[in-house]
């Protein structure tokens, strides 16, 4: 019951980081960035473009897993639909951001891999997937203050396991939508900043 909700949230933050990361990256690599940048499109429109498939291989693969969970292994699902679909888009809205902003700090498809990688690791160590948050040091609980993983897999166990419905999630979810203002605002100027 603690590792299959949970595996939603990895199984989700695999699937959009990957998409995300290596698409701008590999536009770069092929040489068809410039292209793109050239184009009618707006930056915005652009990374649009190339958020909203990462947001729907998460949504897709984490509903699978969910259902998986629910119905194949027996977890409980106590809460709201609603609840669960938000918790998704705006956790997705928060991986296309860190995902696209390593994309645009890369030129090659190898080098996002590795920062999708190094993004990775320590998010889900400092997730309290491994090991409950109370029980790490204060530096690392400060951390994990800062890890949109931490808040989905909370809302996660909160409507699988709590009868979490949204106006219990709201508390985890306001962090997540911030997260992803904040990261797809970044990834935004690094996109105008390639333009100018």
């Amino acid at each position: 019951w603690h590792v299959l909700p949970s595996l939603v949230a990895i199984i989700t933050t695999i699937g959009c980081l990957i998409v995300t990361a290596l698409s701008v990256a590999r536009e770069r690599e092929e040489g068809t960035f410039d292209q793109l940048l050239v184009s009618p499109l707006t930056p915005a429109y652009i990374m649009a473009g190339k958020a909203i498939p990462g947001m729907l291989v998460a949504f897709l693969q984490g509903g699978f897993i969910a259902l998986v969970a629910h119905y194949l292994y027996g977890v409980p699902f106590t809460g709201s639909l609603p609840a669960l679909i938000c918790g998704m888009l705006a956790y997705g809205l928060a991986l296309a951001g860190i995902g696209l902003f390593i994309s645009s700090l890369c030129t090659n498809q190898q080098q996002a891999f590795l920062g999708v990688f190094c993004f990775m690791v320590p998010a889900v160590n400092l997730s309290g997937y491994v090991s409950p948050i109370e029980n790490m040091p204060l530096l690392f609980q400060l951390l994990a203050q800062i890890n949109p993983l931490t808040y989905f897999i909370l809302i996660l166990k909160g409507v699988f396991l709590k009868g979490f419905g949204l106006a219990q999630c709201w508390h985890y979810l306001w962090p997540l939508l911030l997260f992803a203002f904040c990261n797809l605002s970044l990834a935004l100027r690094l996109f105008r900043r390639h333009i100018a």
